[in-house]
């Protein structure tokens, strides 16, 4: 019942707001009112406006006792307008943009920012960029067909392109490697794989590489890849960790598989950051079994694309929001800040066109060579 009054309550609200000629700064004030945002008789006082050519921002003292509320998320649809509120120093902030997102902004309008920097997407506010020497790990979440696949497909895309002769990918792709199989031809792409024995194999690799680069970089008393000028980095990119949960219905040696990749991905993950190994964790459904604490405490940066319930976000994002994600695409990415995203699109096409210039050819009239592959890991 209180959830039926709640919810008539709200749609009330944003009906009246819709009808109300009334400037946003009395819409704003009688929210306050009507969802009893407040302590006694007293709601929080507007005390600044600052405007700009795509937001306006409005100030406001609150009361003592008042903190942030989710039910302040109706503002958004009480103006009709995107809506940023975020609360500090006793202090509420509601940034109104003029402006919504666009549902798509193609790849090549995103500029490249050099080194292992990749563009995430467009805010509000302009370009979201994420750089991977400063956080190495990410983790990517979304249910099917809502961009997940895409954006790691254009992340390895972007890193190609700027850093070409720097850059290295293992790919543990858990749908049958359908999704990257055709770029395991690129020299830049050291492995990929589509089951567990093959990413086990895959990760054990990555595991010897990181252990001997310890080793190297103790011998000139180097703390990470950029006191040793390593001019690489290395990706290793897994969608649809959750088949790397062991479960019933898989063979004793695919359990068996699944361990090794699961203490191996931790490993990374605690170890390697600094070392030039980046780890992208991708997966439809987060549960706290497939996004363990170990590889989630060590993976910073956090996207989410639309997740089915708040459940799921909150293990994604340690928030809810990803439930209520508009379209396919529009992602939350979360390091210290958070921003509302659309991220770059790039065609299956448009990839090829711009990465086939790197693909090995085994025939030896062809004008690239197996050269500098010997320790590219075929399967299948």
């Amino acid at each position: 019942m209180d959830a039926l009054i709640g919810g008539s309550l709200a749609a009330f609200i944003i009906y009246a707001a819709a009808k109300w000629k009334v400037d946003d700064k009395k819409k704003i004030q009688h929210t306050f009112e009507n969802i009893g945002y407040k302590v006694g008789d007293h709601t929080p006082r507007l005390i600044k406006t600052h405007k700009t050519e795509t937001y306006t921002t409005y100030t406001y003292n609150v009361p003592f006792g008042l903190v942030d509320d989710d039910k302040l998320e109706v503002l958004e649809k009480v103006l009709n307008k995107p809506v940023k509120v975020s609360f500090a120093n006793q202090k509420l902030h509601i940034k109104a943009y003029k402006e919504k997102l666009k549902d798509n902004y193609n790849y090549d309008l995103f500029e490249s920012k050099g080194n292992w920097t990749i563009p995430v997407g467009m805010s509000q506010e302009g370009i979201i960029y994420h750089d991977f020497d400063q956080v190495p790990h990410m983790t990517v979440a979304g249910a099917t067909t809502w961009g997940k696949t895409v954006f790691m497909k254009m992340l390895m895309t972007h890193l190609i392109e700027i850093n070409p002769n720097g850059v290295e990918f293992y790919m543990l792709d858990l749908k049958g490697a359908l999704a990257f199989h055709r770029y395991s031809n690129l020299k830049q792409v050291k492995a990929v794989a589509g089951n567990h024995k093959e990413s086990a194999n895959a990760l054990k690799i990555v595991e010897k590489s990181v252990k001997n680069d310890m080793k190297e970089f103790k011998k000139i008393y180097a703390e990470n890849a950029k006191e040793a000028n390593i001019p690489t980095r290395k990706f290793i990119i897994i969608d649809e960790a959750g088949e790397l949960v062991p479960d019933k219905t898989m063979s004793d040696d695919d359990k068996e598989h699944s361990k090794t990749c699961q203490r191996i991905l931790s490993y990374i993950a605690r170890v390697s950051g600094q070392l030039g190994y980046k780890l992208i964790f991708g997966t439809q459904y987060p549960t706290a079994d497939i996004l363990n604490n170990q590889i989630k405490a060590n993976s910073l940066a956090k996207v989410s694309f639309r997740l089915s319930t708040s459940v799921q976000s909150n293990v994604a994002l340690d928030q809810s929001g990803a439930e209520t994600l508009e379209c396919p695409g529009r992602a939350i990415y979360k390091t210290v800040d958070e921003h509302k995203v659309q991220t770059p699109f790039i065609s299956n096409k448009e990839i090829w066109d711009k990465l086939r210039r790197y693909e090995i050819n085994d025939d030896p009239t062809t004008e690239e060579t197996t050269e500098g592959r010997e320790d590219t890991v075929t399967f299948g």
